[in-house]
């Protein structure tokens, strides 16, 4: 379907049902419009469809999973077994008599993914999918991603589908693959890697990292992107992970808001800052929106010390965020401890 080019010659196509893989915004935008197109899910444990949606509208968003069918059970738990609120993700658990009774052989592996149902009649037993979602308000699951990419940096717990999910909303990104990277050592990032919607200019870094930033918290928000004409892929068709490409050295996007550094000190606070950053920086360019982080600000204070003789802390590059700000509060440090020095050789004189 992917490849398709016949959307107007079947004529005689009535309802278009797609299932097994995540279901695209773009898919939904090339046969909706056309037929009665429904989006289904079920893993094979669950034989074999647990959930579909209603009639699929192209709204540039991937389409919901829809609700349980009849006499299936479908919770959204936290890691408790706790049901989450709407619009909160969670784990999605499958209940009810399509389960399989489990796996031929593994009795480890059946006893770690059916479990007792706590919700249902006494005996009844449910199934841990690995697939994390989210309800909308109108009860219907929208699939975010597999549990198992869970990601963390720096003690913050990612949600790599969340998201992945958040990324693929932009008109021009037609897929993204999140990973934590660290391609120098101590120094652990956020990493998405895209492909670009066909037809649509990739997006660039700044304009991706805005858009992640109105809805997902700051640890959320990727601190570099890669955009690539295909991912790379296991022997089973899914995306090879571990064989993405390493970021390469960003480039920062001249525009004409750009301010090059424009005093000695300045100067020299960028090329810290390019360092760090692994980017070219202006005066004037956010410190977030060039995929700073705290430890990234904890490196830039240490060598501004060393290389000034001024106690910087993190908090400072954090708060100041420019590199015009922060020349200017190194100037005054600098002033401070000279006035500081001169009063001191003349409290010395008098004496």
């Amino acid at each position: 379907l992917r490849t398709a080019r016949i959307t107007h010659t079947l004529p005689e196509l009535h309802t278009l049902i797609v299932g097994a893989d995540a279901c695209r915004a773009e898919l939904v935008a090339r046969w909706a419009p056309h037929h009665r197109m429904v989006n289904s899910y079920g893993p094979t444990e669950a034989t074999v469809v647990a959930t579909w949606s209603d009639p699929l509208e192209p709204d540039g968003t991937a389409p919901p999973i829809g609700r349980p069918l009849p006499a299936t059970g479908a919770y959204v738990l936290d890691a408790r077994l706790r049901p989450v609120p709407d619009g909160t993700p969670g784990e999605l658990w499958l209940a009810g008599p399509a389960l399989a009774r489990g796996y031929l052989g593994r009795p480890g592996l059946t006893a770690a993914r059916f479990t007792a149902d706590p919700f249902g009649p006494p005996g009844s037993r449910m199934y841990r999918t690995g697939d994390l979602v989210r309800r909308d308000a109108r009860g219907e699951l929208h699939y975010l991603g597999r549990t198992d990419h869970q990601l963390k940096l720096r003690g913050h717990r990612i949600e790599a589908g969340e998201v992945e999910a958040t990324l693929v909303r932009h008109p021009a990104v037609l897929d993204a693959v999140v990973s934590v990277r660290e391609d120098e050592p101590g120094l652990p990032r956020l990493v998405a890697h895209l492909l670009a919607a066909p037809g649509a200019e990739p997006p660039t870094g700044a304009e991706l990292r805005a858009f992640a930033a109105r809805t997902l918290p700051g640890p959320m928000v990727p601190s570099a992107f890669v955009t690539l004409d295909r991912f790379p892929l296991t022997e089973n068709g899914k995306t090879d992970r571990a064989a993405l490409p390493a970021p390469g050295p960003q480039v920062q996007e001249r525009t004409a808001g750009h301010v090059p550094p424009r005093t000695p000190t300045e100067e020299a606070v960028a090329a810290l800052w390019e360092e760090a950053l692994e980017t070219t920086v202006g005066a004037e360019d956010d410190f977030f929106a060039l995929g700073g982080d705290s430890l990234r600000a904890l490196l830039i204070a240490s060598r501004a010390n060393d290389t000034f003789g001024v106690t910087l802390t993190p908090r400072d590059v954090l708060v100041h965020r420019t590199v015009a700000a922060l020349a200017d509060l190194v100037e005054e440090q600098v002033l401070s401890e000279l006035e500081d020095a001169a009063r001191g050789d003349s409290d010395h004189e008098e004496r």
